[in-house]
């Protein structure tokens, strides 16, 4: 016997296999297998004598995913995997993978195992088929309950509408409502009554109709009929703005209360109400009349105290302005100072705050330490204020320059008071002279 072992590379040649199946061989035990890695040789030549049994048993060891077994079978994948998580299928592999942004699994089935599973799959039908069979014994059933529940339902609402239909002494409300849910069910509405169709009441009346199941021809019969009765009783409708000037409060807080069809209510009605108001309506007359006397209230309250808060807010500026700013010669007395040094040496802002002073004393200013060091101070003010002017006048003049420039004039007809020469002005004085620079 040769105890010598043979590479994987020469075993896949003499057997005819591909690396992965060399692989499953020797996981498999269908090669035996060295611990240096490398393959007996006795066994790759038995193989190699009679390939048939190996190559079959080497095919029942294959791993197969829920798709490809699905396939094998003859079923759906749904079905494997339900088939197989009944018959508690092994898993001989499982691999993590990712696709379309998913981490996945990918289960494994041995081949062997997963041909086992043709008598699981045969009771899998056969019970799928018997539920089939009593579900639909027990729909079948049901579907009778409920269509007799239907017919029980159908023949109340029948006979709940048939109270709603209108006769010669139904308000006229009323009668528009009934139509407008018919037309509402039927599909299609005269266009005279179309602006009642939203209204709730004629939604409540169409889902009671709707109820009854009757058939497309009797709605349009049923239509046909009250169409014209209710195209009448709009000449017997009170329109909402009429009701609020008769009763003296809006339509929509009667509509509840009375027979009414988007706020309209019928003429007799609301002369009867006008000639003798009941409780509630005398009810909402006071509420109303409350309202009115309350908001009036309120708005006399506002205005008065806008007006104290206005006053109030008058005093406390004047007082602030008072108490926020000293006098010279207060500032003169802290500092011990002339009055007509402290003139000065007022801020530029020509006031002693109170919050300035207060800053100056906490800080004392060399110019506030003697009276040598304010004069120096004064002095220097005065020649930074001469500086200013002398950069002010030239700066002017510049733009003076420029303008007459650009526009081709004369300097000593531009004014002192022009404006800085951007970009965007000279283009628009260029285009659109200014006076002082249109020839005379």
């Amino acid at each position: 016997m040769t105890r010598g072992g043979i590479g994987a590379a020469r075993v896949g040649k003499a057997l005819g296999l591909v690396p992965r199946q060399v692989r499953l061989a020797a996981r498999t035990g269908l090669l035996a297998q060295h611990q240096d890695g490398t393959f007996d040789a006795d066994a790759v030549a038995r193989a190699a004598a009679d390939p048939g049994p190996f190559l079959t048993a080497l095919q029942r060891e294959e791993p197969l995913t829920a798709t490809e077994a699905a396939q094998r079978l003859g079923i759906s994948r749904e079905r494997f995997r339900r088939v197989a998580r009944a018959a508690g299928l092994a898993v001989v592999d499982r691999v993590r993978v990712s696709r379309y942004g998913r981490d996945l699994e990918v289960r494994y089935y041995r081949t062997a195992d997963v041909d086992t599973l043709h008598p699981h799959i045969a009771a899998d039908r056969e019970l799928r088929e018997a539920a089939r069979t009593v579900s639909r014994s027990l729909a079948a059933a049901k579907a009778a309950a409920t269509r007799a529940h239907n017919r029980e339902r159908a023949h109340h609402a029948r006979s709940y509408l048939a109270t709603l239909s209108p006769d010669q002494q139904t308000d006229p409300a009323d009668a528009i409502a009934f139509a407008c849910a018919l037309a509402r069910l039927h599909g299609t509405a005269p266009a005279r009554l179309r602006r009642f169709m939203a209204d709730p009441r004629v939604r409540d009346i169409a889902e009671i109709a709707d109820q009854c199941r009757f058939k497309p021809e009797e709605i349009a019969e049923l239509l046909t009929a009250a169409a014209p009765r209710a195209i009448a009783a709009l000449r017997a409708l009170a329109r909402p703005h009429r009701v609020w000037a008769t009763l003296g409060v809006p339509a929509e807080d009667i509509a509840h209360r009375v027979p009414s069809i988007d706020h309209h209510i019928s003429v007799d009605l609301l002369h009867e109400l006008a000639t003798d108001p009941p409780r509630w309506l005398l009810e909402l007359h006071a509420d109303r009349e409350l309202e009115h006397a309350s908001a009036a209230v309120t708005r006399w309250l506002d205005r008065e105290w806008h007006a104290q808060q206005r006053r109030a807010e008058a005093v406390c500026r004047a007082a602030e302005a008072v108490i926020d700013q000293l006098a010279d010669d207060a500032v003169a007395e802290l500092f011990a100072l002339p009055v007509e040094v402290i003139v000065e040496l007022r801020p530029r802002s020509n006031k002693w705050t109170t919050a300035y002073v207060e800053e100056l004393l906490h800080t004392r200013p060399l110019w506030l330490r003697s009276l040598a060091l304010a004069h120096a101070e004064i002095a220097r003010r005065a020649a930074a204020r001469t500086r200013r002017e002398a950069a002010r006048t030239q700066r002017r003049l510049n733009w003076r320059r420029t303008w007459a420039r650009a526009l081709s004039v004369p300097l000593d007809t531009v004014p002192d008071t022009v404006e800085r020469p951007t970009p965007a002005a000279l283009h628009t004085a260029q285009t659109d002279p200014p006076p002082w620079a249109r020839p005379h």
